[in-house]
This record gives structure tokens, sequence and C-alpha cells, in this order.
């Protein structure tokens, strides 16, 4: 009896070695305060992870700076705990397929141009209206508000957290057939725009022929001359080199030209509570940093192309004017727009 005993301690000894070593699979529960979302792994607390951020600019691209400024500030605040991987360029695909793939949750995050997010929802609009948020202050000021957190938030609804804005620079009109020095001079010219319903109707009262296109197909679209211009940022026709295929650059400030930074949030649940207020923190201080030094990167990309391309200052106010009954068909859209247009033309 004694040695039948002896026999079965040892066996429950053995046992507990075993599954003290990992002889056995340990299921992988949520951090406390989250909930591990259905296929998806929690991050334990106090393990390292990477997190890929997927975007479709060039390097020398503000989208590209402002990842960058994420990036650094996510690990060094994480003390390397948290990598985030950068894959600019379109290494992931377009702006359409990021986004599919956030929402999918097969891509952590992405920086998705606003514009694509009109397939959607119409909310990421307000932040081009025409002619309201056309200075880097005005942004930076928008941004603080409760406004602008609800249309973050609103992106709930597509299983996304809207965790910032990166900006891409002021839009402006650009071509090669003729400088553009009021609205009148756009008649006829087929000029490339972003697949958003906003920013074609905005083309269409200033007289243009909008032409939706991929961002990566626009330069041999210029060269071929299936379009005749476009309404671009500086910094894009720098980094893409379109100061090959342009000639006239009007510098009329229509809206900016956002990149939203997003996550899934089933991806975003399934970390410890202390690694999502330190992601979004993050991005909100990158999102900052990025716009108080857009005015400076601007300023770097017109040295590029001056020579290039001929570049012009332009009276906004006859563009403003044709825009003007945008204002209330995008107001109706949607409550969102309707309290950010509010707060947008409130601000000085």
């Amino acid at each position: 009896m004694k040695k039948i005993v002896a026999l079965m301690l040892s066996l429950v000894l053995v046992i507990g070695l075993l599954a003290g070593c990992g002889g056995s699979t340990p299921s992988t529960t949520a951090a406390p305060g989250t909930t591990a979302a259905p296929g998806t792994t929690a991050a334990p607390s106090g393990e390292g992870y990477t997190l890929r951020l997927g975007h479709v600019c060039q390097t020398t691209h503000p989208f590209h700076i402002g990842s960058e400024k994420f990036k650094k500030l996510v690990e060094e605040k994480s003390n390397g705990r948290i990598t985030i991987e950068l894959y600019p360029a379109r290494a992931l695909g377009d702006d359409a397929s990021l986004l599919e793939q956030v929402m999918g949750n097969t891509l952590e995050i992405g920086l998705v141009s606003g514009p694509v997010f009109s397939a959607y929802t119409p909310v990421i609009d307000s932040l081009q209206l025409p002619f309201m948020l056309n200075t880097y202050d005005k942004e930076k000021a928008a941004y603080k508000t409760a406004e602008f957190q609800a249309l973050m938030d609103s992106l709930n609804k597509l299983d996304m957290q809207g965790l910032a804005v990166f900006e891409g620079g002021m839009r402006y009109m650009a071509n090669a057939i003729r400088p553009v020095e009021k609205p009148e001079d756009l008649n006829g010219l087929k000029l490339r725009t972003t697949a958003s319903d906003l920013v074609m109707d905005v083309v269409k009262a200033l007289g243009g022929n909008p032409n939706p296109m991929a961002y990566g197909e626009v330069y041999s679209a210029l060269q071929s001359k299936v379009i005749d211009g476009e309404e671009i940022n500086l910094t894009s026709i720098y980094s893409e080199k379109h100061y090959e295929v342009l000639k006239y650059v009007s510098k009329v400030a229509l809206f900016p030209f956002p990149g939203i930074l997003v996550m899934n949030t089933k991806r975003l649940a399934s970390l410890p509570e202390a690694d999502q207020k330190l992601l979004q923190e993050c991005a909100t201080e990158a999102m900052f940093a990025l716009l108080d030094e857009m005015p400076s990167i601007d300023d770097t990309a017109v040295a590029n192309i001056k020579d290039k391309v001929e570049i012009k200052d332009v009276d906004a106010k006859p563009f403003m004017d044709k825009c003007k009954d945008l204002y209330d068909v995008y107001s109706a859209k949607d409550a969102v727009i309707a309290n950010f247009l509010k707060m947008a033309q409130g601000l000085q």
C-alpha cells in the first residue's frame, strides 16, 4: 500500500511539473478590464508585441513623417515593449485596401486618406468641407474639441476607432494647361480627385470636371494627358514627382488633406487598458507635432518645386462663393457633420 501511495504522489508531481513548463497549451485571456475579441489574442500585460502601420505615401510625405513621430513616441513611452512597424508607399495596398484590412482586423493600424471613408460613411467629409479648416491653426483648434472626438468615435460603427488625424497638406489646384486664378479658369479641365463625393462636388461647383482616380495612377494619367490636372497638396507634387507632368499650381487653400489613423476596435480592445491609453496619447501628440511642423514642410516642398512649376497665390473669395451651398447639403447628411461645421465656422 505504501508503494502504491508513493507511486501516485510521484505521478501527481510529474503532471504538475509538465503543466508548469508548458507541457500543455495555456489559454490566453484578456488583461483585466479588456475583452479579447473572437479570433484574436489579447496581449498579456508586460509582454512585448508588434503593431503594423500601413499608408500609401512616400517617406518624404507628411503621412510618413507623422507615422514616424507616432512610432517613436509609442516605442519610447512603452520602453520598447510595443514596436510599430511602418509600411509606406502602398507596400500593404492602396487606401481602399488598407481600410478594408483594418475593418476586417487583418491589419493592426492604417493611416487612410480621409476621402476614402466616404464609401462607408459621410462623417469624415466634415474635415474637408471647403474653406472651413483652411489653415493649420484652425485644424489644431478643431482637433481639441468634443465635435472632433465625436467624429473619431463615430467610426466605431465600422469596427474602427479613429485615433488621430495626420495632415497631408492643404489642397490646391494644379494643372498642365493654363494658370487658374478664378473659378472660370477651371471650366473644361479634367481634374483628378479622390474618390470622395464631397471632393468631386467641390470640383464640380468650381467648374472643373472631376475624375476620381487611385493615387498611384495619377502620374501616368497626367503624363498621358488622360487628365489635365488635379486637386493636390504641395508635398505630394514633390514626393510623387508630379512637377514633371504639371505646369501651374494655384495656391487657393480648398481644404486640408487628412489621413485618419485607425485601428480595429476588437484589436484595440484586446490590448491592456494602459496600452490602449498609451496608443491614443501618442497618436494625439504626434498629430499636433505634425501640424506644428506643416508650414516648414510646405516651405520645403515649395523650395523643391518652384523652379519646375509656376506657383501663384490666388484670391480665395470667388472660389468660396461657389461652394457655400455645399454646407447645407452635407450638414443634412449626419448630425456629426452639422455639429462639426457649426464649430468650425466659429474658429478664427
